[in-house]
């Protein structure tokens, strides 16, 4: 947008819409999940744990199915946004490279799940010791009784939340 676009600075209001309280749930997930999920951290975890590949698509649908397991290109769409025809082509390169194969679903004669292969898996347990570090610094000067609350509290909103939206 060049600077001549610009709207009258009077008519903008330039905080935030929610006015976060000093303990707003809200806004700690929210920063949580945006610094987890910015470009430059997965280009970091992409880089540390030595992912074969610049490709962003690759590593997010390797990084679901390590956390998920195997999945259907529909579920993989689902979670991670575009189109079947690039899930599609991104699930094609990552057969290509030896990281996932195509399975026949056990539970439908016609469908098909992505698993990760051997190979496919090493990444996955480098991106799981990775995020293993990364809580452990954070969470190095806590005291034990705290980490352990947190883990019981965010399992029991993962769980709710899920149950929620499922509604």
């Amino acid at each position: 947008m060049a600077r001549g676009d610009v709207g009258d600075a009077a008519s903008a209001d330039l905080s935030p819409v929610i006015r976060p309280r000093p303990r707003d749930l809200r806004v700690s997930l929210t920063s949580i999940v945006h610094w987890a999920d910015s470009t430059p951290v997965r280009r970091h975890v992409m880089s540390v744990v030595d992912f074969p590949y610049e490709d962003m698509g690759m590593f997010l649908v390797v990084n679901q199915l390590t956390y998920n397991g195997a999945m259907r290109p529909a579920e993989l769409v689902q979670v991670l946004g575009g189109t079947p025809t690039n899930m599609s082509k991104i699930v094609g390169r990552l057969v290509a490279a030896g990281l996932v194969v195509r399975v026949a679903a056990p539970d439908d004669d016609r469908g098909v799940l992505v698993a990760l292969t051997s190979t496919g898996r090493a990444v996955g347990e480098r991106i799981v010791a990775r995020a293993a570090d990364t809580l452990a610094t954070a969470l190095a000067d806590w005291p034990r009784d705290d980490v352990e609350a947190l883990e019981r509290l965010l399992e029991r909103l993962a769980r709710d939340a899920t149950a929620v939206s499922e509604n």
